[in-house]
């Protein structure tokens, strides 16, 4: 029934009002039926009492706006969002009436509330400005954190969702628990205060605010501290004014100064001095926060030291309307178990999905109860769940997948094998690729505003030019570049490694002699080797199965699988002598093309044989062979 009835009122509005303005007409005018339904308003400022004044809808809006502020003043200034200047007395004439007509249960007009935010959000995507927590997302944390009674803290609250999703959860479980939250953004912090409303959500003190510049629960020069925090900041968000930030009055950022073109890990470290002593929280952050290096690679290295991360849970990609990039929840707590202590639980619920339609996917009940199991038992499940001990974690990396893989990979030349990781990193003269090569570098971003194809003093190197492990160089597309600064960062070298750095299927050439000018395209990655690395030896390792296992599992993305140069340096290979790694690679290539020739020979021997069988059959002499 709410679905019809939403439908058919957001419809009157779309001719007068963008998408991203219908839940600023909507909400407010619901929330006067709402009150009205619960008896908790006088008659003048009930939706049936301004359909009287037809005359100045709007001012008789306004003036029922303010007598419900006027009773409660926990709705102070939330009505403001209402764009009284932008609409015809004729629609919101029609609103009103359909409006009044409502006559719903306290449980629909907080159903009818989900699915307001939920259809402008799947529709807005990022142009209605909110970073809204997908349903199943808070379901699932929520549920991790269990919080019962004490205190709940969101500082990034957004439309108030995962507010009251902890509400939910304590009035089900018999609990009872304070909120707290701070947003930003005046519209969604207004949204928030009515979806509040609509809930029942009573013991909710949510304050409008910059939670990094200016934290709105503070204790004297402290931050406030709560029992459990979960947030769901904007991903990658600039931080406005670093310089306040830094100079911290409250001290939150003892693991490591954020950096200042993305707020991801400022919020991580808000929302951790935010909790008491015995408190935990969950951060929902994409891949980058948890694998990226520099300085948010101390702040991980300081918080595993400190051992106060607990969990690091993959989900699916596609959960989020606005973005594909692929989300993890990061659980932190102060209070450990003994059990758990020095280790962290690694989850891979990248598989545990429902499909919501073609570009959307949800975790249903079965996913989230999967996960919560696994992570409150400590079960270890092949593939899906493993405890890793903090000493164990490489470069404060904590993707799930770099734990999660069972080591077995597909190789052309073998089908599946299996790579054992310990025997890996054991073999002796192992050396990091870093240490062998001169450089690692990009190739050259290649779109009409680089580049003019068909003519110039350039050829360029793409993906189609690479086959069975060799370069055609007599089929390079010519080139002129328009911008030439810096061009010699792209040119490539005779024993240069190329490695494609796109997609499941990885490329691997050397470059041999070249007397043009040849660059290599973005979907490449170059090698320089230095002289202790033979790049043949280079390319054999690579396209080994434990070659493409190092490389596989250095691969990030969604949608689309990429390595960055920066991963390739920590690959480490087992290097004996140069003139040992060249007698190798020289042997293996003289055995290979002496097995080559043979395979051939036998090839046409087959080929004699099956023309003698053609003879005996009498049907020779029906066809001739042209080449």
């Amino acid at each position: 029934m709410e679905d019809n009835v939403l439908f058919n009122q957001l419809d009157i509005l779309r001719g007068d009002l963008p998408l991203e303005k219908m839940k600023n007409v909507a909400i407010p005018i619901y929330s006067l039926q709402f009150l009205k339904n619960n008896q908790k308003i006088p008659e003048e400022a009930t939706v049936s009492n301004v359909l009287k004044h037809e005359d100045n809808l709007v001012g008789s809006l306004v003036h029922a706006f303010k007598i419900v502020e006027d009773e409660y003043p926990e709705l102070k200034g939330v009505y403001d969002i209402f764009p009284s200047k932008e609409l015809s007395q004729k629609v919101l004439f029609n609103f009103l009436l359909q409006v009044n007509n409502m006559k719903f249960t306290n449980n629909e007009w907080a159903d009818l509330m989900e699915k307001l935010f939920n259809n402008l959000y799947e529709n807005e995507g990022k142009k209605g400005g909110a970073h809204y927590s997908p349903e199943s997302v808070n379901q699932l944390g929520i549920a991790l954190l269990q919080p019962q009674s004490g205190t709940f803290y969101d500082g990034a609250a957004g439309v108030g969702a995962t507010t009251v999703e902890a509400q939910k959860y304590a009035r089900e479980t018999n609990g009872n628990i304070q909120l707290f939250g701070q947003e930003v953004n005046y519209n969604n912090w207004a949204a928030a205060k009515f979806n509040l409303l609509f809930h029942g959500v009573e013991n909710a003190d949510l304050r409008l605010g910059d939670t990094l510049l200016k934290p709105a629960f503070v204790e004297g020069k402290n931050i406030a501290k709560f029992d459990r925090v979960m947030m769901d900041f904007p991903f990658s968000m600039n931080i406005t004014d670093y310089e306040k930030l830094i100079n911290d009055p409250f001290n939150r950022f003892i693991y490591g100064k954020p950096p200042r073109r993305s707020a991801d890990m400022a919020f991580i470290m808000h929302g951790l001095s935010s909790l008491n002593q015995n408190g935990k929280a969950i951060f929902v952050v994409t891949n980058g926060t948890l694998f990226r290096k520099g300085v948010e690679g101390t702040i991980r290295q300081n918080m595993i030291s400190a051992d106060v991360i607990e969990a690091v849970i993959a989900l699916p990609e596609n959960i989020y309307a606005e973005t594909a990039i692929q989300t993890n929840l990061l659980v932190l707590n102060k209070n450990k178990p003994i059990e758990r202590q020095g280790k962290i639980l690694f989850i891979n619920a990248e598989e545990e999905f429902k499909q919501l339609n073609r570009r959307r996917k949800l975790l249903n009940h079965e996913n989230i109860n999967k996960v919560v199991n696994a992570y409150k038992k400590g079960t270890q499940i092949k593939g899906f769940s493993k405890f890793v001990k903090t000493n164990k974690i490489e470069d404060a990396d904590l993707l799930c997948k770099r734990y999660l893989e069972d080591g077995e990979i597909e190789v052309n030349t073998f089908g599946k094998v299996k790579v054992s990781q310990d025997k890996i990193k054991n073999q002796p003269n192992n050396k990091s690729l870093s240490n062998l090569t001169e450089s690692i570098y990009r190739g050259l971003n290649v779109s009409s505003k680089s580049v003019e194809e068909g003519v110039g003093e350039y050829k360029i190197i793409k993906l189609s030019d690479v086959k069975d492990g060799e370069i055609n160089l007599e089929e390079l597309t010519q080139v002129t570049l328009k911008r030439k600064s810096k061009v010699e960062m792209y040119l490539v070298q005779r024993g240069d490694v190329i490695i494609s750095n796109r997609g499941t299927s990885i490329k691997i050439a050397v470059v041999p002699h070249v007397e043009e000018n040849i660059i290599l395209s973005h979907n490449f990655l170059g090698i320089r080797c230095n002289n202790q690395l033979d790049p043949y030896f280079l390319k054999e390792y690579l396209e080994s199965p434990v070659g493409q296992y190092m490389l596989t599992s250095k691969q990030i993305g969604t949608n689309i699988l990429t390595i960055n140069p920066k991963d390739l340096e920590d690959i480490k290979i087992p290097v004996p002598e140069i003139e040992a790694q060249m007698e190798i690679v020289e042997g293996f290539h003289d055995m290979k093309s002496n097995i080559q020739e043979r395979l051939q020979q036998l090839e046409e021997e087959k080929k004699q044989l099956q023309l003698q069988l053609y003879d005996y059959m009498g049907i020779r002499d029906s066809f001739e062979i042209i080449e």
